[in-house]
């Protein structure tokens, strides 16, 4: 065979494959189920039914699931205080509205593949508010730890992990604010060094995963929970297992990582050994599609949000299939970028938004503050936006505790650190 040709019928044969590998994966398909409504704003002591639906399959009508198990945040028939659900889904809110005033109402449906349905129920009027709890920073020196931050995450221990693209590092504090130390060799292209790391996650064992956009080296790095040097994987490149620029982290229930890629406009899906499993997504402007893909969340389901940097934040199944969309751009005044999502225990997403001002500029509140964070339930419904307390603070990536507790990363006028939240 001709060189050329042999040239030729290679890079055809790795594009096919790409493209096959690629695209959203179609299993058999999986019963899927949905809650009815998806949020409901009542008066104390005001009454909502809630029901779930097993969704139409080919040549097969919706129905009522064999079983139901309905809970008010978490507690199977709810209680007093957070108001009572019964076997048949009617809900009824307490007497006094509670503190805090959103709750999260779950359906769960055993027969379903996503097992968990959640909705909203929003207490008296006006949206939740969330207020500062504390905040704690350091300034912008040259004997401070932090330099740019980039990506925040809670560790298996409950500390924070801080990504630090200008720092070239891998920091940890307790969730108060003092360094714990490092995860890694510092900066540096060998193995264990860091470049310029985006993103830190802990998966269920206590390992962390590292994502870095090193210039010549493998994009993945594993620590175990001590900040160890374990492994490295994922290629620099363009076929499938390899990775440009990452930047969102998540485990499944199998323990698998899956990986944003910015500049490849995919999920790129390893097991924990880093041995490349599969791939999906695509470049476009159609929903299904990505648009420079940054966070990634993934929920007690499975089921996988990604935020385009552009907008919208995209749902989709663990195979790649697409579910819904939220969190639109609204130019001129509204969120126009949109850097992180994340996510808490009932399937709510939190995404950080920017205006057209870009990384010095938010979205402005009718009472003058910047929102930094914009708040959705589990089926895309708009809950409310949480702003950083300081004007000239603009956000950078946030995590949510077990408790509903949120950490915001900031980066300042001259510090930077993180602020906390919690819902009135």
């Amino acid at each position: 065979m001709p060189k050329n040709t042999m040239i030729r019928s290679v890079c055809l044969m790795a594009a096919t494959a790409a493209a096959f590998v690629c695209g959203a994966q179609t299993p058999a398909p999986s019963l899927r189920a949905t809650i009815s409504p998806t949020i409901a704003r009542l008066s104390p002591g005001g009454e909502q039914k809630f029901k779930a639906i097993i969704l139409a399959t080919r040549l097969k009508a919706a129905r009522a699931p064999i079983e139901v198990r309905w809970s008010v945040n978490g507690i199977r028939g709810g209680n007093a205080e957070l108001g009572t659900i019964d076997e048949k889904g009617l809900y009824r809110a307490p007497s006094k509205a509670p503190k805090p005033r959103e709750l999260h109402i779950c359906a769960e449906v055993p027969e379903a593949s996503n097992h968990h349905l959640w909705a909203t129920v929003i207490i008296g009027e006006g949206a939740p508010v969330y207020r500062s709890i504390g905040r704690w920073a350091e300034p912008d020196a040259t004997t401070s730890r932090l330099k740019n931050p980039h990506g925040i995450s809670i560790d298996a221990d409950g500390n924070l992990l801080i990504a630090d693209q200008g720092a070239g590092r891998i920091f940890r504090y307790t969730k108060q604010g003092k360094f714990v130390g490092e995860i890694g060799l510092g900066p540096g292209s060998e193995e264990g060094q860091f470049t310029d790391p985006r993103f830190a996650a802990a998966d269920a064992s206590g390992e962390i995963y590292v994502v870095d956009v090193k210039s010549d080296r493998p994009r993945m790095q594993v620590f175990d929970r001590t900040g160890k040097f374990l492994r490295i994987f994922a290629e620099k490149g363009t076929l499938p297992g390899h990775i440009l620029r990452g930047h969102g982290i998540a485990f499944d229930e199998r323990h698998r990582v899956y990986v944003t890629d910015v500049d490849n406009m995919r999920v790129s899906i390893f097991e924990p050994d880093g041995k490349f499993v599969s791939c999906w997504g695509k470049d476009g402007p159609r929903l299904g599609d990505f648009n420079a893909p940054h966070g990634l969340y993934m929920d007690a389901n499975n089921d996988v949000f990604i935020n385009g940097y552009y907008g919208p934040t995209q749902k989709f199944t663990a195979e790649g299939d697409y579910l819904l969309s939220l969190g639109f751009g609204d130019p001129p005044e509204g969120s126009v970028y949109f850097h992180s999502v994340t996510g808490d225990r009932w399937g709510n997403v939190i995404l950080t938004v920017r205006t057209k001002a870009g990384y010095g500029g938010a979205l402005e509140s009718n009472i003058g503050r910047k929102v930094s964070m914009a708040k959705y339930n589990n089926n895309g419904d708009f809950i409310t936006t949480i702003s950083l307390s300081a004007k000239e603070h603009s956000e950078s990536w946030s995590v949510v505790d077990s408790d509903g507790t949120i950490y915001a990363l900031f980066k300042g006028k001259g510090e930077s650190g993180v602020e906390i939240f919690a819902e009135e």
